[in-house]
């Protein structure tokens, strides 16, 4: 498949620049396609915050502590279970360990090596949105708006080739996302000023 926006565009010319480096020069990367981060580290203690924002996920945050009335949702009409768009997410803790062994694979294998990391399993907005409910403990209300430019139905990873060469695996769904992201969120609203 191919990009359907602009920032897919920008990863696949990054590849395509990675491999004729190496070949032309011998050098070596790790290209990690990773889908959608979120969470935060378990203890609490560690998690992000930046502004503005325009990730789903801080979004939603920005509802139960009451910075923001509602979050909009863009598209209800696409051919997916719920009529929101379906994405990977993947946890932070899953994606630095995912870092980390794609460091080790590139010191031992040379060339260009490019992986997915996530979970494989695709999330509807509406389906964060409720797991955020259920972490927080309150409503999370939502406007229907119409969809964007470039934004397709569904997408999600296929994590095969960094489980094989990579020994890697996202152990945390999106109920551990969202309860950890709530904990680092709620406690930190302002980030690490608070």
């Amino acid at each position: 498949t191919y990009p359907t926006n602009p920032y897919g565009e920008t990863k696949l010319a990054m590849e395509k620049l990675m491999k004729w480096c190496s070949s032309a020069y011998g050098m070596s990367f790790v290209a990690l396609r990773y889908f959608n981060a979120c969470g935060a580290h378990p203890n609490g203690k560690i998690g992000e915050l930046h502004n503005p924002e325009t990730h789903l996920i801080p979004l939603i945050l920005q509802v139960p502590l009451g910075i923001r009335e509602s979050i909009y949702v863009f598209g209800d009409d696409y051919d997916t279970p719920d009529g929101t768009g379906v994405r990977d997410y993947i946890h932070v803790v899953d994606l630095a360990i995912g870092h980390v062994k794609a460091i080790e694979r590139m010191k031992k294998a040379k060339g260009v090596h490019i992986y997915n990391l996530g979970t494989g399993v695709g999330y509807s907005v509406l389906d964060v949105v409720k797991a955020y409910e259920k972490a927080c403990g309150k409503e999370i209300p939502y406007e229907i708006k119409p969809r964007r430019a470039g934004d397709i139905a569904t997408c999600y990873c296929d994590a095969a080739k960094a489980k094989e060469e990579l020994g890697w695996v996202a152990e945390r769904g999106i109920e551990e996302m969202c309860e950890d992201s709530w904990r680092w969120q709620s406690a930190n609203p302002d980030g690490y000023r608070s």
